[in-house]
């Protein structure tokens, strides 16, 4: 028969097998400081598959002739991803100073990311209980910044036209097909 000490500790091993599985992508793809704005832009919206009306993204930002995408920095992804929103988004004179307070807010996102990052990277810990801290950390840091940015896109939201706001449900909802098919792996 199991002793209570015995059920908890099968029960810890349990929920730590299920958050290092869950989180496992996260994690590892958040192993170096550059890929804080790559999961900061994940909390922003994704470009439309079917957007004709949008650029194609910059040469720099496309493959080079061996096959592999040049290395962005943190500002440089986050500045990136805030032109493409504005494009997509046909921000005008008027719907800009909202739009900028947004852009702030993933700058400074991006900012507090990195510095976790550089932080994370000078005092690395390899055990089972340093990864979950780890973990905990960057989700909390995540959810923190998506929170941010929830009041400031609102603001910017409202101020929208239909068509706009019709453009920015698109781009939501691909986010978050994108998140469903990369959990099916």
């Amino acid at each position: 028969m199991k002793t209570t000490s015995d059920r908890v500790c099968t029960a810890v091993g349990i929920v730590t097998a299920l958050l290092l599985v869950a989180g496992s992508t996260t994690v590892s793809a958040a192993s170096r400081p550059q890929d804080a704005a790559v999961l900061l832009a994940q909390a922003a919206p994704a470009q439309p598959a079917a957007d004709a009306a949008s650029p194609p993204p910059a040469p720099a930002a496309q493959p080079s002739a061996a096959g592999t995408a040049p290395s962005h920095g943190p500002a440089e992804l986050v500045e990136a991803r805030i032109t493409q929103l504005h494009q997509q988004l046909h921000i005008t004179a008027e719907e800009e100073p909202q739009f900028k307070a947004f852009a702030d807010v993933m700058r400074s996102n991006a900012q507090a990311m990195q510095a976790l990052f550089q932080e994370h990277a000078g005092h690395p810990d390899a055990t089972a209980v340093g990864q979950l801290d780890w973990y905990a950390k960057l989700t909390a840091a995540h959810s923190d910044a998506v929170n941010k940015l929830v009041p400031v896109f609102g603001t910017l939201y409202q101020g929208l036209t239909a068509q706009q706001k019709k453009t920015a449900d698109t781009v939501f909802a691909q986010l978050e097909q994108r998140r469903e098919a990369s959990r099916s792996k």
